[in-house]
């Protein structure tokens, strides 16, 4: 079992690094700034300070975009042939949205002429300006997360944004707004956990995490409650696909609480609590001895082409020696790249519960090691289920319907 302290030790994003560089909050004035002093540039969404949940979709700030002097009305005087002096007057020329922009940063401080910086994006911090019609001399500019080498959707911490525009009329070319800040707080949609209907103490279990989030590169996690503690007793990768399933054996019967929880870049994110009754296991099977003996697949072509073996022994409580084949796909750099290959399973044995329900995880030695999992039931001499595969970027699956071996027709 692991405990909390096992989730805390884990590296921290990039902005909470950035965060020690300046203390959370602070505003930083600078020598040389040029503020848009008329028309002025004010911020409009998100409040300052306010938080923002992180999601897939761009962050979306709004602030003013007033149209402005870009360059001032000149009046340019020459003299013609006949020794006149003629005056030429060029208009004033305006801005307008296509103007301005917005930096975005997790450092306060702004350079020499009173611009925010973008660090650590860099390039993705540069914000273009878009006009918000119907409404006249408003503007919004869009941020998107980072999303390595943690999801976008566990992104933690504060943002400090500036909106500028490009001006002629000013030293450096450039006028600022005020620096304002939002605060990006992780945010999951809808993380569920699901069980059995039955599960008995002693017995593996699979438990489902669902979730509305792309959580590739984080680590999902299963926590049970225990004595005072939330211990750690299954974690997974995070998945793309919205979810997790977790192989857990209870060993107390009674009411246990479990929650998922996702470490990502910064602290754990927890999710909320589930209760579920851990049953003593009856002396009533649904299997017994009828059961026990080699199987086969029901199929005869399957049997001929890709053979299941496996047997069930000790009166109907223990799957032994699963040994098939599963085609199981290798993603390359790009789909067209992806190689599939079929992989020898092997499951050495599963204990069968008392209602037929049969899982069973097991992993080959090796730096990268290849993981079977099996989930099914067994009932009046068949076996139903699906095997899994998985390496590294490797997965695969197979469904099984075995019989008895004895009971196929020759």
């Amino acid at each position: 079992m692991k405990t909390l302290a096992r989730l805390s030790r884990r590296p921290v994003t990039l902005l909470l690094v950035a965060l020690l560089l300046v203390p959370l909050g602070l505003k930083v004035g600078s020598a040389g700034a040029t503020p848009a002093i008329s028309p002025p540039i004010e911020t409009q969404s998100p409040p300052d300070g306010s938080s923002v949940d992180a999601s897939g979709e761009a962050l979306k700030v709004t602030f003013s975009c007033p149209a402005f002097t870009y360059e001032k009305e000149e009046v340019r005087e020459e003299e013609n042939e006949e020794g006149e002096v003629e005056k030429e007057v060029i208009p004033a020329v305006l801005g307008g949205a296509e103007e301005y922009g917005v930096h975005f940063s997790t450092y306060a401080g702004v350079v020499a002429d009173g611009q925010l910086g973008t660090y650590p994006f860099g390039e993705a911090g540069e914000g273009e300006s878009k006009a918000i019609k119907p409404i006249n001399g408003s503007c919004t500019s869009e941020f998107e997360l980072p999303s390595k080498p943690y999801p976008a959707a566990l992104y933690e911490g504060r943002i400090y944004w500036q909106a500028y525009r490009e001006s002629c009329t000013c030293t450096g070319g450039t006028e600022v707004g005020p620096v304002n800040s939002f605060v990006v707080v992780p945010h999951v949609e809808e993380p569920e956990l699901s069980f059995r209907e039955q599960i008995f103490a002693g017995y593996l279990t699979k438990i489902e995490f669902d979730y509305e989030a792309e959580l590739g590169g984080s680590t999902v996690f299963l926590q049970m409650w225990e004595g005072s503690l939330w211990n750690t007793v299954a974690e997974a990768p995070g998945s793309k696909a919205g979810e997790n399933a977790f192989f857990v054996k209870v060993k107390e019967p009674g009411h246990h609480l479990f929650r998922p929880a996702v470490l990502g870049g910064g602290p754990p994110l927890y999710f909320e609590t589930a209760k579920k009754v851990i049953r003593k296991p009856p002396k009533k099977r649904v299997t017994g001895p009828d059961e026990d003996g080699a199987y086969v697949a029901a199929g005869s072509k399957e049997r001929e082409e890709s053979p299941i073996r496996f047997s069930v022994a000790k009166g109907g409580t223990v799957l032994r020696n699963l040994k098939t084949e599963a085609e199981t796909v290798c993603k390359g750099p790009t789909r067209a790249q992806n190689v599939t290959i079929e992989v020898n399973a092997y499951l050495r044995n599963a204990r069968i519960a008392p209602d037929g329900t049969v899982f069973g995880v097991t992993k080959s030695k090796g730096p990268e090691p290849w993981t079977v999992t099996l989930a099914g039931s067994i009932f009046d001499g068949r076996f139903q289920g699906r095997l899994s595969t998985s390496r590294t970027n490797c997965t695969g699956y197979r469904t099984i319907d075995a019989i008895l071996a004895r009971t196929v027709k020759r």
